[in-house]
């Protein structure tokens, strides 16, 4: 798998997080997915996508920044920066984050494995 193709699939989970396309999104996730939030807070798959699902995160926009792939076998680490603006729980929130995600190629194609992020230093 190519750098651009993973990317390629990075902003199809980002826009199917921001448009609400739950379809699309599931689609790209791992079923054993661990989503560390900035906060600390670790998500398993059913419990990052139901918090969006109703509405208590709402993903608005997401621009990346400085992205690079580092392909090791059947995975793919991507590193960078991204400025989300979401809505937590009814409180909106300008998000600057480095994260570390992790893409894992499986029978049914590349999923979504990991996320670990932190906020930028000031």
């Amino acid at each position: 798998m190519s750098e651009r193709e993973i990317l390629a699939l990075e902003d199809r989970r980002f826009e199917a997080m921001t448009g609400k396309d739950w379809k699309t999104l599931d689609g790209l996730l791992h079923e054993q997915l661990l989503y560390t939030h900035s906060s600390g807070v670790t998500d398993t798959k059913a419990v990052w996508t139901d918090a969006m699902k109703a509405g208590r995160t709402v993903y608005k926009s997401v621009k990346n920044s400085d992205r690079k792939v580092r392909t090791y076998g059947d995975s793919a680490l991507v590193t960078g920066k991204a400025q989300i603006e979401a809505e937590v729980n009814g409180q909106a929130r300008t998000l600057k984050l480095c994260y570390l995600n992790v893409w894992t190629k499986t029978p049914h194609g590349w999923k979504f494995v990991a996320w670990q992020s932190t906020p930028q230093p000031a």
